[in-house]
């Protein structure tokens, strides 16, 4: 696995960090799930201007918990402790579609994106000033109180991805899970 991590204080220290898988068979369902799962209804009702699965739409999707477990390595390096999904969403962006800026604040553990797509404008992490390209399998993990969007797209193309939260898992505290 070739990892780049990313590391600047803000206020705290946060963090970045990129991989990638190629599990096609992974990366497949999961681009199924996400067209499988889209919410007409919730279309652009959040930061999101363009299509939206909702925020427990892969939640419990057996593929996304194995991308998960490969990714483990990486997780590792930001996050040692026990975590639990707590949202994970797909999204689909076309032609005029966007990601406003907004930040995960409240998410307790790190922040996450799967790109399902190699096209698209990227993710711009205002804090870093640094853009990460879309490739299929390639993956961002990063602190929840960074600020990112992506750019309104000008093409007609297709931009998929799922995006997670996860919160740190304390036994005692969470009992429905």
């Amino acid at each position: 696995m070739n990892l780049k991590f990313y590391n600047k204080e803000k206020k705290i220290n946060t963090f970045i960090v990129t991989g990638k898988v190629d599990n096609e068979k992974i990366l497949n369902n999961l681009i199924n799930c996400v067209r499988e799962n889209e919410k007409k209804e919730l279309h652009s009702t959040t930061n999101v201007k363009g299509k939206f699965t909702g925020f427990k739409g892969v939640v419990s999707n057996q593929d996304f918990h194995y991308f998960l477990k490969l990714i483990e390595p990486a997780i590792k390096v930001i996050f040692n402790n026990n975590f639990i999904v707590y949202d994970a969403w797909g999204n689909i962006l076309e032609k005029d579609g966007e990601v406003l800026e907004h930040d995960h604040i409240g998410t307790t553990a790190f922040c996450g994106i799967i790109y399902l797509s190699e096209k698209g404008p990227g993710t711009y992490f205002r804090d870093y000033d640094l853009t990460i390209e879309e490739e299929i399998g390639k993956f961002v993990l990063f602190h929840p109180i960074l600020s990112h969007s992506v750019k309104k797209i000008n093409e007609n193309i297709e931009r998929i991805t799922v995006a997670f939260n996860c919160n740190k898992y304390n036994s005692w505290t969470i009992k429905d899970k």
